[in-house]
């Protein structure tokens, strides 16, 4: 079955979708430059490069004070004893000992500043020095994408292990961090060097460590993927480094295949300012996930099954902690202790107290919530935004949230003092082996409880011994939630400019093969996720080029990599390679904007014979369909701009009249709702190769993605990176082939799905 939009009509003329939106877009309006505070006449910042400076971040010194795109070096080393003279302070919420250091400003001039009801603030000029204090320094209006504090390199080193637990009270053989789950907390400041260590112990797989949301500017190649590295092998380390221009929660897990669904994964803070005052800073970083209780490659194999269609997982979890029981059912509490049936998070009552949320699933988006609490919303994937109050949030997978609760002034106001926190899945945006959570079915399917955790006072008398009573009065339960999500506005604005690109050639179905693919051997003979283009736009787009190279992202392709051969130590081939979906950005104002759209449903102009014969020769090989289900969509290497989101279907003509181009909500993982669109727009500023995927796990490795090749003729990717890094990557390939063909990893040859 082809699913269309109540638009799609008569079959149109071969270009009136390239044309809609080519006229449309011509008509777009162009906003100022965006708004910066920190400007030029900051002495303690370096925004730009000199004229004819080397783009090697690894060499090119800076004054010494700031940096933009080409920081200074060396970045000190943090060290126990610091130097008596830098400015230096302790983060709230950070672990014990743990100090943020700026090493280039003198704390005889320069102090922190981030305190109860001065949050927005993080560093400034003591009063009395140049012209008072808080005129130069970095505070939640900086804009950091091309200004930041140079702080200290911290070096961490994690070991990737296999260990038996029982996160729900069934075992699991897990891939994990240090034998964790959830990992260690990786802590860094705002302008911190890290430069992490990865040494993979694992008996019979590579891997690959992606730091989630990390801009990684001019250091693509260390953005942790199988696109930019091949997979580290077994009894070898690889060192990521890299900068934190960015501030807030993320996460960092496995991009090699499924490995993440078997466990590694794990939170990250850089800590910085906020848009909103607190008091104190809840101790634990709130982790939700699914979690699978097989091998996540078997869970695999129901995607892969033309009748089944579709994996699932089999419970939730916070932080660690979950049981799947029947909904209205509770944990057995042992020895009197609430702690021993559910993660218990502490607050203060009568203060404001900020918490970070995290989703680190495969594949389901949360609706979190409170019991008899509001909060208010701070921060989203990075992004500072204006503080906005609900009841509840969407939490998609990839995507973060920084918040603040007011505790209330009597916690007995419920009778245990205790008050649920709860996960629920969110309608459409879940499957579990015990079936679908759909509030809007009759009944409604809730297949098990969602209480997952407990929100307790820090009170002169604690009760951790009595499970709450509180009832819950949240009734929406939408995954997209697209009220709330367009109203969230970024502090440090942008405005949208016209599109650099043709729109008609970056709209993608987010479609579905109706059969088996040809082109992929026996591991990838099975009907995949992918990426495409209108048949009419791609066949129009083919023919408009002296030289059509098929290689085109939507081609009508699921996205295939090979381990030994990353695309950024192949950029000349990866153009050719029709399974790499490769879209090419070249000589682009950096100031300006690709636009981008991830479809749901046909295109008005689009017949229903161009999906079941999109090549036009009147056979199957390319046919497809378009399940009407949300994709979590994450850019790698930039923020992106929500233009517009619907749960309508995108129409080339009317959408964009609805558009936000002046400070449009920004992130890096967004919601396409089933059946509707989602338009994205972003800087080609980040030169490198960057992948565009469904953060639904079994979609990404299904082939839900494309690559983007973003580069300036003047100067090759290899120049920004510099040849120690291209060089590392090699020899990196040259372990991992050497383990290949030890013999007992010849089975890795043959995989099953994407590699991403």
């Amino acid at each position: 079955m082809v699913y269309l939009h109540a638009q799609a009509a008569a079959h149109a003329g071969l270009s009136l979708s390239l044309l809609c939106l080519t006229n449309l877009v011509s008509a777009l309006p162009t906003g100022p430059s965006p708004n910066t505070n920190n400007t030029n006449s900051n002495p303690y910042t370096y925004p730009h490069p000199p004229a004819g400076g080397n783009y090697n971040h690894h060499q090119h010194k800076t004054n010494g004070y700031g940096y933009g795109p080409y920081a200074p070096n060396p970045v000190p080393d943090y060290t126990p004893n610091p130097h008596s003279d830098w400015v230096s302070f302790a983060p709230s919420g950070a672990s014990p000992g743990f100090k943020c250091y700026y090493p280039y400003l003198s704390n005889r001039e320069w102090e922190g500043c981030n305190e109860p009801g001065n949050r927005g603030c993080w560093i400034r000029k003591k009063a009395g020095y140049g012209d008072g204090a808080g005129r130069y320094g970095w505070d939640v209006h900086t804009d950091y994408d091309n200004y930041a504090p140079v702080g200290v390199r911290r070096h961490y080193t994690y070991n990737v292990v296999t260990k038996t637990i029982y996160p729900d009270g069934l075992p699991k053989e897990a891939i994990l961090f240090d034998g964790l789950f959830p990992g260690p907390l990786l802590e860094g400041c705002w302008g911190d060097e890290l430069v992490v260590t990865v040494i993979n112990s694992l008996p019979n797989q590579g891997t690959t460590i992606h730091w989630h949301g990390i801009r990684q500017l001019y250091t693509n190649d260390m953005d942790g993927v199988p696109v930019t590295q091949c997979p580290i092998a077994r009894q070898d380390s690889f060192v990521y480094k890299f900068r934190l221009t960015q501030y807030g929660a993320t996460w960092y897990h496995s991009h090699y295949s499924l490995q993440y669904a078997e466990g590694l994964a794990a939170p990250m803070l850089i800590y910085g300012p906020s848009s909103g005052n607190y008091d104190v800073t809840v101790k634990d970083v709130l982790v939700v996930n699914d979690w699978v209780h097989g091998k996540a490659e078997d869970a695999y194999q129901d995607e892969k099954d033309p009748i089944i269609r579709g994996a699932s997982t089999d419970s939730i979890l916070l932080n660690g902690m979950g049981q799947t029981l029947p909904n209205g059912a509770v944990r057995e509490v042992l020895n009197k202790d609430i702690r021993t049936a559910y993660p218990v998070t502490t607050i203060y009552p009568g203060k404001k107290n900020r918490f970070f949320i995290i989703n680190s699933s495969v594949a389901t988006a949360f609706v979190f919530s409170i019991d008899g609490h509001s909060f208010t919303v701070i921060n989203n994937d990075f992004v500072a935004v204006k503080p906005y109050t609900v009841r509840s949030i969407v939490v998609n997978i990839g995507q973060r949230y920084e918040i603040i609760i007011n505790g209330l002034d009597d916690p007995y106001l419920s009778k245990s003092g205790n008050y649920w926190i709860r996960t629920q899945p969110a309608d459409g945006c879940n499957r579990f082996r015990t079936g679908y959570f759909n509030t809007q079915s009759n009944p409604p399917s809730i297949p098990f409880d969602i209480r997952t955790g407990i929100l307790h006072y820090h009170t002169a008398s604690p009760n951790l011994s009595d499970l709450p009573t509180t009832l819950s009065h949240v009734t929406n339960f939408d995954c997209a939630d697209l009220h709330v999500q367009s109203s969230l506005i970024p502090i440090v604005p942008w405005q949208v400019k016209k599109p650099l690109n043709n729109l008609a050639t970056s709209t993608f179905y987010a479609a579905h093969q109706s059969h088996p693919e040809t082109g992929l051997g026996s591991e990838g003979a099975y009907a995949h996720w992918l990426l495409r283009l209108d048949p009419k736009v791609q066949r129009q787009h083919l023919q408009q080029n002296k030289s059509p190279s098929q290689a085109h992202a939507g081609n009508g392709k699921p996205y295939w990599m090979e381990f030994t051969q990353p695309s950024l130590l192949n950029l000349e081939n990866t153009a050719k390679n029709p399974y790499l979906n490769t879209l090419t950005y070249s000589s682009l104002d950096k100031n300006g904007f690709i636009y981008m759209v991830i479809d749901g449903a046909l295109l008005p102009s689009t017949h229903p014979l161009d999906a079941l014969y999109p090549n036009g020769h009147g056979n199957h090989s390319e046919s497809f369909i378009i399940p009407p289900i949300a994709h979590p969509m994450h850019w790698h290497g930039s923020d992106v701009v929500l233009l517009g989101q619907s749960h309508l279907p995108f129409d080339p003509i009317n959408s964009p009249k609805t558009w936000k181009f002046n400070n449009p909500p920004r992130r890096d993982t967004v919601t396409m709702p089933g059946g509707g669109y989602v338009a994205v727009a972003f800087k080609p500023d980040n030169p490198g190769v960057w992948l565009v995927h469904c953060h639904i796990a079994w979609h990404a490795s299904g082939g839900l993605a494309l690559q983007m090749v973003i580069q300036d003729d003047e100067e090759h990717i290899y120049d920004v990176l510099g040849d120690k890094a291209v060089n590392g990557l090699r020899e990196g390939c040259k372990s991992w082939e050497r383990d290949l063909w030890r013999g007992d990893l010849a089975p890795m040859l043959g995989k099953e799905d994407s590699g991403v």
